[in-house]
């Protein structure tokens, strides 16, 4: 079962805290001793050995900011849609398409000209949001073209779809305002909050005769190939503006279609299974913003640096350790990186990141152990455990070409964070520190 969002956040993974920034420094402590190689680890070393450890060297780091291309996004956690504008990002528009499959084959609807469609309502259960929650103008197109398993969606992807908008406009039904927060309740039962977004009674029709007609999935979608989501919102000024998070799978998101036949009331559900292929497309446009700055001059990175889901990653360079020894054994090597946010801010970091490094030339990732790094509250910053990572380095197995930044849920969420670089004016600066032992 999916958890799903407390107030504004994903609850399993954020939580909002102040964050600031800060300065890379590589602090050094070592011991002339020589020793027999033992188990890597703070515990090859005696108590004693640590207290007399010797020497500080302080080395210029680099940071900066990489725009990222070829985003892979089919199959999310979350369907995103909606927008917003961030005056250090720019603005972000969010939408997706998606298969819909029956919840049973063959039902017998009878002679469809002799029913009566009440209503139709694609509901979505919401698994948390970004931004400002406002007034926003939801549509829906069906989709032209057949969604496969065997394609490789990309966030710049697009579907073609039919022109016609499936969500009324005479009385502008699809001016909605997300609500996260209430419960929804629909006829006698109460139900977890929802996006509910009405749909044409016509469209409805059609497909209860797609699903009549059809013995299995495979047979309903060579009739529909699925829906798209989207906003079309006025231009948000900096600070407005939210995408939503929309937990498809769950068994409360569903196309419901409220019929009467005969005097009596009936619905049939069309539902988001798990073989429904599903993809987000996210339009990010930082054009004339400091992440644009950062990108083209990467020097600008030193005095502050940028991460964004779907988009850019943030990048950390330390070349001064190929200047430790050959012949050591690290001990204990935390990064901390402290992160530039202003309490209140409805975009507020990521609280869980993962790190990873370039392994071979091809480009291949080598995901560093401690990915899923925390925030840590008490030093108002991401720490991150490289022990491992500049062991490989020193040791010829991972070229030192730096280490990546990037949300833990990066093709699932519109999260991004703001980082100070070696020269910022903050007074939280981040630093490298490593502890070795010469062999």
């Amino acid at each position: 079962m999916m958890t799903r969002i407390k107030n504004n956040k994903l609850r399993t993974w954020r939580e909002i805290s102040i964050f600031f920034a800060a300065f890379f420094c590589l602090s050094i402590a070592f011991t002339s001793c020589k020793k027999k190689r033992s188990a890597v680890g703070s515990d090859a070393l005696s108590s004693e050995t640590l207290m007399n450890s010797k020497g500080v060297d302080t080395f210029q780091l680099k940071t900066s900011t990489v725009e990222q291309d070829s985003i892979f996004s089919m199959d999310p956690a979350f369907n995103l849609i909606g927008s917003y504008n961030d005056e250090v990002f720019g603005t972000v528009d969010a939408n997706f398409y998606t298969q819909l499959t029956l919840s049973g084959f063959s039902p017998d609807f009878g002679d469809l000209t002799q029913i009566t469609i009440d209503s139709a309502v694609m509901a979505f259960e919401y698994g948390g949001y970004y931004g400002d929650l406002n007034e926003q103008l939801f549509e829906v197109y069906e989709i032209q073209d057949e969604l496969t398993r065997d394609s490789s969606y990309l966030r710049t992807s697009t579907t073609n779809v039919f022109s016609q908008n499936l969500v009324p406009t005479l009385n502008n039904e699809g001016l909605i305002t997300p609500d996260t927060e209430s419960m929804t309740v629909v006829g006698d039962d109460t139900l977890d909050p929802q996006l509910r977004i009405p749909l044409d009674t016509n469209f409805a029709r059609d497909l209860l005769g797609y699903a009549q007609n059809a013995s299995t999935d495979e047979d309903f979608l060579q009739s529909f190939k699925g829906l798209h989501f989207k906003v079309n919102n006025s231009m948000n000024s900096p600070g407005e503006g939210s995408i939503v998070y929309l937990a498809s799978s769950e068994a409360a998101s569903k196309l419901t279609v409220y019929y009467t036949k005969n005097g009596e009331s009936s619905f049939y559900d069309f539902i988001i299974n798990g073989s429904a292929v599903d993809y987000n497309h996210v339009d990010t446009d930082f054009t004339g913003t400091k992440v644009e700055q950062v990108i083209n001059d990467p020097t600008l990175g030193q005095t502050e640096y940028y991460v964004q889901a779907f988009s850019t990653l943030a990048k950390v360079e330390f070349s001064s350790i190929d200047s430790l020894p050959d012949n050591i054994i690290i001990h204990e090597a935390t990064l901390e990186l402290p992160v530039n946010y202003y309490l209140g801010s409805n975009y507020y970091p990521s609280t869980t990141i993962n790190v990873s490094a370039d392994a071979l030339s091809d480009g291949d990732k080598y995901l560093i152990k401690t990915s899923g790094v925390q925030y840590n509250s008490s030093s108002k910053s991401y720490q991150i455990d490289l022990r491992d990572y500049i062991q490989l380095v020193l040791q010829g197995d991972v070229p030192n070409t730096g280490i990546f930044i990037s949300p833990r849920n990066y093709i699932t969420t519109a999260e991004r964070i703001i980082l100070n670089g070696v020269n910022t004016m903050n007074k939280n600066k981040p630093k490298l520190s490593i502890v070795y032992t010469v062999l």
